[in-house]
């Protein structure tokens, strides 16, 4: 994008670079705004074309000691030349206080609340967040949900559990399900095959 370039800045014998600093943020007025709040801004190059002419045209060095304006950089947003806030001011003005943002994260639940309803009510589209997409698993069938859990009973319950049972799956299931864990002979000797 380019710097702001300040009088202190220039090489005056660069003819480039001699009216770069008075070529920013030209104050304009017409129309409504005849206050002058307006500002002409150019890109480096075309400003350097411009320092370049009008050096070759005959203008004089620009002379800090006669100056009665200063440059002052934009006092919010992007700090390059093509911010229309910059400005000229009286050489003895102080700079402006920094304009300080506050971070979201360092706000209460309520303050980011009222933060995202204004900025609602200035018309901008904030919604609410997407709820999650559900998204496939793997599910073995024969286990969810687990009807019974050999691993949380004892091998009393357990026996009792398979004797009375009369699904071949579930009985399977039950018997792998305690292979794998606690793996106890009272359970595993007693149905065998």
């Amino acid at each position: 994008m380019g710097k702001i370039w300040r009088l202190e800045d220039i090489d005056p014998d660069n003819p480039e670079e001699r009216f770069l600093s008075v070529l920013q943020f030209i104050p304009i007025g017409f129309g409504a705004d005849a206050g002058g709040k307006n500002r002409i801004v150019w890109p480096e190059a075309i400003t350097r074309a411009i320092s370049k002419h009008l050096t070759e045209a005959g203008v004089p060095p620009v002379d800090p000691a006669l100056a009665t304006k200063k440059i002052r950089a934009p006092y919010r947003g992007e700090q390059h030349p093509l911010n229309g806030m910059g400005d000229w001011v009286g050489v003895d003005e102080a700079e402006p206080e920094k304009i300080v943002i506050q971070d979201p994260a360092s706000m209460t639940v309520r303050e980011r609340e009222a933060v995202v309803e204004r900025l609602r009510y200035q018309g901008y589209r904030i919604n609410d967040p997407e709820p999650e997409q559900p998204t496939a698993k793997v599910v073995d069938a024969i286990d969810e949900p687990p009807r019974f859990d050999p691993n949380i009973h004892t091998v009393t319950e357990v026996n009792a559990y398979l004797r009375d049972l009369d699904d071949e799956v579930e009985m399977r299931r039950v018997l792998y399900t305690e292979r794998k864990g606690q793996a106890r002979n009272g359970i595993l000797k007693r149905h065998r095959g």
